[in-house]
Formats: C-alpha cells, structure tokens, sequence
C-alpha cells in the first residue's frame, strides 16, 4: 500500500490520558484513538495488525480441524447438544472472534468451543499461537500470562524454579502454626458472647487465628456445602465455584447465624475441608449455636470431611516444588485454557507485544503481527523506489511504500514509531544500485543491492 493512500495520524508527543506505554504508543504510531476516558478504537493500522493475530490463531485452530462460526457461547452449546447426535460427528472445535473497542481490563478476542476433541491439543495450540506472535509467555496453571508491570491480574510467581500460576489455582505450604494442643481430648463447648468473627474469637480465647476452623455455607448444584479453611486462610472461590448461602437459608440449616458455625454434628449436607487442616487436632470451631463454639476439635476424628485444595495462596508462603518464597507479581492474561470455552484475548496479544517491545524510537513489533512487513522508506520519490515496491509486493510480502513528500528524517521516524519489522532506505546509493536494509529491532543497516530486495527481506522475516 501507499502511505498516501492510507490513514496513518502519527504524533509526535504522547496523549496525556494514556496510562501505558501500549497505550501511548497505539496512539502515537496511527493505530487507535481515544473514543472516551480508558478506551480506545481502532484505526485501520491497528486492525491490520490484529487481523494479522487472528490470522495466525485461523491457522492454528484450523489445523486441527476448527471452524469458524458466528454464535455467541450459550448458543454454540444448544446448538451443538441438539444436533451433534453421533459419535462420527465427533470431535468438532468451533472458533468466533469477537471485536470491540480496547479497555485496560477487558479480556476479548477469541472463543474457542470444543467437543469431544483433545484439551491437550488445543492447549498446545494455543501455546503455538502465542509462539507465533512473538509474545513470551509463562504457563499459568489454568491460563497463559506475561508478566510485566502494566499487568492488570496477578500471577503467582516462584523465583527458585519458575513455578507460575494463577491465583485461582496456585497451590503453596502453608505458613508454620503454633503446636496444637496435646492429648486426645473431647470437643467441649464454651460461651462466646457477641463474638462473631474470626479476629474477635481470637482475642476473646487469646489464641491465634490458626487455631481455629473457619466455616463457609455454599450453595453448589441445588446443594448446601460447609466449606472450612483454617482461620487465618482465605477460601478461593475458584476452586470451589458456588454462590454464598443466604442468611434464611443458613438458619434453616444450622438453627444458628454465620459466626457460630461449624462442621461437628452436621450430617444434612457435605463437608469438604481444606488441606491445611489434615493432622490438626483440638481447634476451635462453631458449635452451631448462637454464640457458642466448641473447643477440642480434631478434623476427620469429630466430623467428617473430604479434603482438598480449597484456600488462596498468600504472599510468602513457600513454594510446594522447591520451598523458595513465592512472589505474587503483575500479569497479563493471555489466554485462559482450563474452563470449558478456551479464550483468547487478540487485543491483549499486540498490547503485550508493545510493552515487551519497544524502545525510546517507538515500537518494536514481532514481524508475524506487525500491520506491514516491510517499509520502503524513498528519500526521493523516483521510479526505481517504485520497482523495489511493486517487487516487493509480487513476490507476495505486505509492503508499505512511504511515498510521501517529507524529508527522510521525518519518514525515518514514522517507520520506527510504527514498529515495522524491516526498514528499506531508497536513498543517494540507488544510483549504485543499492538501498540500506535497516532491521527494526538491532538498527543494524546493511548495503543491499536493490534487486535483491525481495528476498532478503523475506530471509529476514521468515
């Protein structure tokens, strides 16, 4: 394309509302404008580029045999339970993009539905597309994230052997506890008046928050569930999805409100507990009486219990592979591949690969999502500017020719504001039949012979 045929407003100064260096140089380098306060819409530079993204994830998913269909979730899901009647019909993987305007939080891009195809082989796509792009990523348990600063979620990081997950599924050694009490003793009420909180049982008993078993009634399928964690951990709710129990209903369960309940005498519904509280004996718990608890409790010997994972990791616990501190640092979901709909977020892919790439000239863009492959940067509008071009083109690579009437330095600038992979110069040596190849991401320049272009450039994409 000519750069006089396309719409490309670089600025000079970054926008003062933008928060992020993808942000400002989005803005800068022609790709989006801001449409109001935190979101910004695409300019043709900027849907290039994703077009180029959603190109790799077509090729990807269509690989293994994915389809593109234009249903949202709950319709892809009746559709297919109601006429996907054979197992000869099986496996299919269905894709839909989705498009809308860029927000700091918004995860969008890409669903992919699957049935009765392999969750290892989709993952693994996923994890090429990402390789494709050129955008380095960790696997995250139940996602793929980048860590970087700007980062919007979370990832839970271990600095000893690199162990990463998502905070909905890390997993670490809990922080040590005072000894229990000795002696196999009887759970044995007491009075607890007014005390209805973890903290406030604690200063009431003069006993730490560990000491004690903290009681959560969920709901799950239709279903009561006494969840219990130790007192100074936090249930994750990804782990165990559920809606919290309402008030009327915890009363009518238990016969006593939330703050003195506890997993002793409950046989109307399932108990899980947490791992942390396998071992432990003689804990304090509610005794499912207002203002009463109970003294003296031992999981799996004064109730039972399925154990398992339930709780958030916290900051400073020790790492479950190589006992090093695990640190919770910023991330950027990518892609997350542990529900039922895979989900990838395109837009997320070119911010990340701005903030991880770029440098004081603009952005540094992996040739595989850049809007162009190449540049042809004429210092002097001229024929032979025009043949590299048209050369360029018919050997099949997207070509972008500056034919503008700037000086050099200015066209110089744009090119690297915009991030574009290869820079070819067409300056004073064409008259020796040579142009400079300079390479985007090293500055290198090299002397080329101008019928050489073509292929050079494409040596140095692919």
């Amino acid at each position: 394309m000519r750069w006089t045929r396309v719409f490309i407003p670089t600025l000079r100064e970054s926008p003062a509302d933008a928060e992020t260096a993808a942000q400002k140089l989005l803005v800068r380098a022609g790709y989006a404008r801001a449409i109001s306060t935190g979101v910004y819409g695409w300019l043709p530079l900027g849907l290039r580029a994703l077009e180029r993204i959603r190109g790799v994830a077509r090729e990807a998913l269509e690989a293994l045999g994915g389809q593109q269909i234009d249903l949202p979730e709950a319709a892809a899901a009746a559709i297919a339970q109601g006429e996907l009647r054979s197992p000869r019909q099986l496996p299919q993987i269905w894709y839909r993009f989705e498009a809308a305007p860029l927000r700091a939080r918004q995860f969008l891009g890409m669903e992919i539905f699957s049935f009765g195809a392999d969750r290892a082989a989709l993952d693994a796509a996923l994890r090429r597309i990402l390789d494709r792009c050129g955008v380095p990523f960790r696997e995250a348990g139940d996602a793929l994230v980048a860590l970087h600063d700007t980062g919007v979620e979370t990832a839970v990081v271990c600095a000893g052997c690199g162990y990463t997950a998502t905070p909905r599924t890390a997993v670490s050694m809990p922080s040590a506890v005072p000894a229990d009490p000795e002696g196999d003793l009887s759970p044995e009420e007491f009075h607890t008046p007014g005390q209805k909180t973890i903290a406030a049982i604690a200063n009431f008993t003069g006993l730490p928050e560990s000491m004690q078993m903290k009681s959560l009634v969920l709901v799950a399928g239709g279903k009561p569930v006494l969840a219990t964690v130790r007192g100074d951990h936090q249930l994750c709710e990804a782990k165990f999805p559920a809606r919290p129990a309402q008030p009327e209903e915890i009363l009518k369960w238990f016969g006593a409100q939330a703050g003195s309940l506890g997993p002793v005498g409950v046989k109307n519904m399932r108990i899980v507990a947490d791992h942390a509280l396998a071992g432990r004996r003689n804990m304090i718990c509610g005794a499912n009486r207002d203002d009463y608890h109970l003294r003296h409790v031992t999981p799996g010997e004064d109730f039972e219990a399925e154990f398992r994972d339930l709780r958030q990791v916290s900051a400073g616990e020790a790492c479950m592979r190589c006992g090093a501190l695990l640190e919770f640092r910023p991330a950027i979901e990518l892609a997350r591949t542990a529900e039922g709909v895979r989900r990838l977020s395109i837009e997320r892919i070119l911010t990340s690969a701005i903030e991880l790439g770029n440098d004081k000239d603009g952005m540094i863009l992996p040739a595989a999502i850049a809007p162009f492959d190449v540049v042809i940067t004429a210092a002097i509008v001229s024929d032979a500017a025009e043949q590299i071009y048209r050369a360029c083109l018919d050997a099949g690579l997207d070509a972008l020719y500056d034919d503008r009437d700037e000086r050099p330095g200015v066209k110089f600038k744009d090119a690297d504001l915009m991030g574009l992979p290869i820079r070819i110069n067409a300056g004073k040596k064409l008259a020796e039949g040579l142009v400079e190849m300079v390479d985007r991401k090293t500055k290198q320049v090299t002397d080329v012979p101008a019928a050489e272009v073509p292929a050079r450039v494409r040596a140095a994409l692919y």
